[in-house]
This record gives structure tokens, C-alpha cells and sequence, in this order.
């Protein structure tokens, strides 16, 4: 195998346990017939293979799968790539949501789209609250360990400061006159 082959960056990436994947992007919808509008929702460089929902936002009910096509597929690093196309009948004003969901994260990347008077919402990021609170244990663990250290590197060199300065140079000596000698016994 080449060095930058997919069979091989699969390989590396098969024991990888997760990643993020992108916010995902919602295009405006369109309508190819009279009845109907059509949404697509695209996300990359995630792992593993997600879960995608569509949502709509007016009840925050979870629409019927059957009305979204959903094709997932490894790319070239070894990572999945998803692009849901959702068709529903048309209506006056629309306010849906496409949902990206990373189980092992425990993590759903969430953005909205409406038709109407309304322009789509900006994105959301919801993650598993415990998850946060890991962080921030990791994160203050981490700020101790480094308080830490500067604490043990201030005290060695106030040792190491007390030992040099009983080898260092000491100044001048004060030297004592000598008397002369002459020539008188």
C-alpha cells in the first residue's frame, strides 16, 4: 500500500474512536415542483458513521424518516461525509432543523432553515452537559499540576540561589598596610 492510499489512512483511522464532525450547512430550500420544497444538509470529516434527524422547529418534533434520503460515505481520510436531502409538501412558512448526531461524543450539531418572513437561525452546538463537566475537571486538574510546578521551580531556585552565593565572588578584600622595611636595624 502507498503511503497516502485510502485503503491505508482507513487502517489508521480504524482505530480512531471519534471525531467531530463539521457544523453542518442547510441550503435554502427550493422547490422542483409547485407542492414541494427541498432541503439538503451536508456535514464532513466526522467518525463515527451519525445519526441524522430532521426536526421541526415549530414543535421540535423529529420529521418521518421516510421523507429524507441520507447518503454517508467514507472519504479519502478515512472519515464519513453525510448529505441528507429532505422533500415536504409546501407550506406558507417552514421552520425545520437538521441534526447531525455523533453517538460517541455524545454530541448533535443542529442548524435551522425557514421559509416565510423569518431568515434561518444561526447554528447550534449541543453537547452532553457531563461531558462539559469532564472538561472543566481536566481543565482545573491540568491549572493545579502547573501551579504546581511553578511552585517546586521557585523553591529550587531559591535553593539553588542560597548554594551559589556561598561559592560566589565576594568583592574586594580589605587589605591591611604593610609596614615598610628600611634600611635601620
Amino acid at each position: 500500500m502507498r503511503l497516502g492510499s485510502p485503503g491505508l489512512l482507513f487502517l489508521l483511522f480504524s482505530s480512531l474512536r471519534a471525531a467531530n464532525f463539521s457544523v453542518p450547512i442547510v441550503s435554502a430550500p427550493h422547490s422542483p415542483s409547485q407542492d414541494e420544497l427541498t432541503f439538503t444538509c451536508t456535514s464532513i470529516n466526522g467518525y463515527p458513521r451519525p445519526n441524522v434527524y430532521w426536526i421541526n422547529k415549530t414543535d421540535n418534533s423529529l420529521l418521518d424518516q421516510a421523507l429524507q434520503n441520507d447518503t454517508v460515505f467514507l472519504n479519502p481520510r478515512g472519515l464519513y461525509d453525510v448529505v441528507s436531502v429532505l422533500r415536504i409538501t409546501r407550506t406558507p412558512s417552514v421552520n425545520i432543523g437538521c441534526c447531525i448526531e455523533n453517538v460517541l461524543l455524545q454530541q448533535n450539531l443542529t442548524v435551522g432553515s425557514q421559509t416565510g418572513n423569518d431568515i434561518g437561525e444561526r447554528d447550534k452546538i449541543t453537547e452532553n452537559p457531563v461531558s462539559t463537566g469532564e472538561k472543566n475537571v481536566a481543565t482545573w486538574s491540568i491549572l493545579a499540576v502547573l501551579c504546581l510546578l511553578v511552585v517546586v521551580a521557585v523553591a529550587i531556585g531559591w535553593v539553588c540561589r542560597d548554594r551559589c552565593l556561598q561559592h560566589s565572588y565576594a568583592g574586594a578584600w580589605a587589605v591591611s598596610p604593610e609596614t615598610e622595611l628600611t634600611g635601620h636595624v
